[in-house]
C-alpha cells in the first residue's frame, strides 16, 4: 500500500506533537497555585480569610515567608492540593495613627513566590483632648505659670501640666488627696487630706513637708504670707485651722470662735489680704469674709442679705478682685470697705438650663466668663453637669455663645467606634487668653482613663 504525501505529512505533525507534550513538566512556575485575592484592604482590627488552592492533584508545600508587623498570620505555613487551605489574616492598627498602611505577603513554594498587596486604612477620629491616667479629685490653675494643678485619689498623685510645653509631671503624696491650693506666684501648693496636708515645691517637684491638721479637709486656701487654711468636711459649727508653713511643729492654730459651718468652700481674694467663703448645709446660703493679715483667720462679717440672692455653696473671683460670682448665678461687688463689700452686682442667666453654676473661671484678656453649669437647681442632689462650656461677657454677664465638648471615642477589637458624653468639670483660661483647658470624664462609661483634658482655641 503506497501512502500518498499529504497522508505521510499528516503522520509526521501527529508524531512532532506527541513528543512536545511528553516534554511538559507536571507544573509550571505558580501557575498551579490559586488564591482568592490579589489585594486585600483592611480596617483599624479586621480578620480576613485568604484562600489557597492548588490547581492539580498533586500536593504542593507553601509557606507565607514575608508580611509587614501589623498583621498576623494564622497558619503560616501548609499543604494544599485540589481542596483549599484558608489563610486567617487580622490587621492589627488600632493603636496607630490615622492613615493608609501597605504591605506585602509573599508565599512560597519549590517553584517560586507569590505576592498578595495588603492596604490598611486608619480613618480614626481626631480627638483634641489628652486622655489621663488618673482621676481628678480637685484643680487649680496658676496664670503666672501658665500650669494646670490637679490631684487623683486613685493614684494619690499631685499632677503638674505645664500647658506651654504641653508636659506634665507627678509628685507621689503619702495620703490620699482631697483638695488643693496653689500659691498667687505659681511656686507653691497644698494638698489637703485626711489629717493631713502636704506642702510642695512646684518648681523642685518635691514635698517640703506634711503637716498634722485636726479634721478631714474639704477645702484648703494657700495664702501668699505661707499659711495655709483648711476648711473641715464634716461636723457642724466648726473653725479654719490655720497652718503656719514656716514651722516644723505646734504650727496649727484656729480661729478664735467656731464661727464657720462644715462644708464651707473659700478662694483667696486676688489681694491676698483676705479669704471669702460660702457656708453649706444652711438655708439660705451666705457668702462671708475673713481677714488673714495677722496669720490666724478671723472672720469679719457676712453680705447684708438673708435669703434675697442665692449663693449656692461656691465662689470664684474676677481677675481683678473687684466682683465675686457665685454657685446660685449671683454676681457681687468686693471692697475693702464694708459699706460697698459683697453688694449685689448682678445674676447670671445661663441658657437653656435651669441649673447652676459648677465652675467658673474668669478671662480679663478676653472679657470672658467660661461656666460649667448644671442640668438641675441647687436643691437636686443628681445633677448633672452639662457637655458645653457657656461663655459670657464679663462686664454685663450677657451670653455669648457655647462651647460644645468633645465626646469620648473608644474603639473596639473590631474597629467599631463607641462615644460617650464628657462631663466637665473644671474650667480655666491661659494668662494670655488664647486658650481654655477643660478637665472632663466620661459619662457611665466604666473606662478604666475615664479623665481627660481638653485644650480648646479661644478667638
Amino acid at each position: 500500500m503506497k501512502l500518498t504525501k499529504a497522508l505521510v505529512y499528516l503522520l509526521f505533525l501527529i508524531v512532532l506533537i506527541s513528543c512536545k507534550k511528553e516534554k511538559l513538566p507536571e507544573t509550571t512556575n505558580l501557575q498551579e497555585l490559586s488564591v482568592s485575592a490579589d489585594t486585600l484592604i483592611f480596617k483599624a482590627n479586621e480578620l480576613k480569610n485568604l484562600f489557597i488552592s492548588g490547581k492539580t492533584e498533586s500536593e504542593i508545600k507553601f509557606k507565607i515567608t514575608s508580611y509587614p508587623d501589623w498583621i498576623k498570620i494564622s497558619p503560616d505555613s501548609g499543604v494544599v492540593g485540589k481542596n483549599f487551605v484558608a489563610i486567617e489574616i487580622v490587621s492589627n492598627l488600632i493603636s496607630k495613627p490615622s492613615g493608609v498602611y501597605e504591605g506585602k505577603l509573599e508565599i512560597t513554594t519549590s517553584f517560586g513566590k507569590k505576592t498578595i498587596f495588603l492596604k490598611g486604612i486608619i480613618d480614626k477620629i481626631k480627638e483634641q483632648k489628652t486622655i489621663l491616667t488618673s482621676n481628678v479629685v480637685d484643680a487649680e490653675y496658676s496664670k503666672a505659670k501658665d500650669l494646670l494643678v490637679y490631684v487623683s485619689s486613685n493614684q494619690s498623685k499631685l499632677h503638674i501640666y505645664n500647658t506651654t510645653t504641653e508636659k506634665s509631671e507627678s509628685i507621689s503624696l503619702n495620703y490620699t488627696p482631697t483638695c488643693v491650693s496653689i500659691s498667687s506666684d505659681g511656686e507653691y501648693a497644698v494638698v489637703g487630706h485626711d489629717a493631713h496636708i502636704t506642702y510642695v515645691n512646684l518648681n523642685t517637684k518635691s514635698i517640703i513637708k506634711t503637716f498634722n491638721v485636726s479634721c478631714n479637709a474639704l477645702d484648703i486656701v494657700l495664702s501668699n504670707n505661707k499659711w495655709a487654711y483648711v476648711f473641715p468636711k464634716v461636723d457642724q459649727w466648726e473653725s479654719i485651722r490655720c497652718i503656719d508653713l514656716n514651722l516644723n511643729y505646734e504650727n496649727e492654730k484656729r480661729t478664735s470662735d467656731w464661727s464657720i459651718y462644715a462644708g464651707t468652700k473659700a478662694k483667696l481674694h486676688p489681694s491676698g489680704n483676705s479669704i471669702y467663703g460660702t457656708n453649706n448645709g444652711i438655708s439660705p446660703s451666705d457668702i462671708e469674709k475673713y481677714n488673714i493679715k495677722a496669720g490666724v483667720a478671723e472672720k469679719l462679717y457676712d453680705s447684708p442679705y438673708h435669703g434675697d440672692y442665692e449663693i449656692g455653696g461656691d465662689l470664684w473671683f474676677s481677675e481683678d478682685g473687684a466682683r465675686v460670682f457665685t454657685r446660685g448665678k449671683t454676681v457681687m461687688k468686693v471692697s475693702e470697705n464694708v459699706s460697698n463689700d459683697m453688694i449685689y452686682n448682678g445674676t447670671i442667666s445661663l441658657q437653656n438650663t435651669n441649673g447652676f453654676i459648677d465652675w467658673l473661671d474668669h478671662s480679663a484678656v478676653k472679657s470672658n466668663l467660661y461656666i460649667i453649669a448644671t442640668n438641675k437647681s441647687i436643691f437636686w442632689y443628681d445633677k448633672q453637669n452639662l457637655p458645653f462650656i457657656f461663655v459670657h461677657n464679663s462686664s454685663n454677664l450677657s451670653f455669648k455663645t457655647k462651647i460644645e465638648l468633645e465626646k469620648f471615642y473608644v474603639y473596639d477589637n473590631k474597629g467599631v467606634v463607641s462615644t460617650f458624653a464628657p462631663e466637665p468639670y473644671f474650667v480655666f483660661s491661659n494668662s494670655t487668653g488664647n486658650y481654655i483647658y477643660v478637665l472632663t470624664k466620661a459619662v457611665g462609661s466604666g473606662l478604666e482613663n475615664e479623665w481627660a483634658i481638653e485644650k480648646i482655641k479661644i478667638d
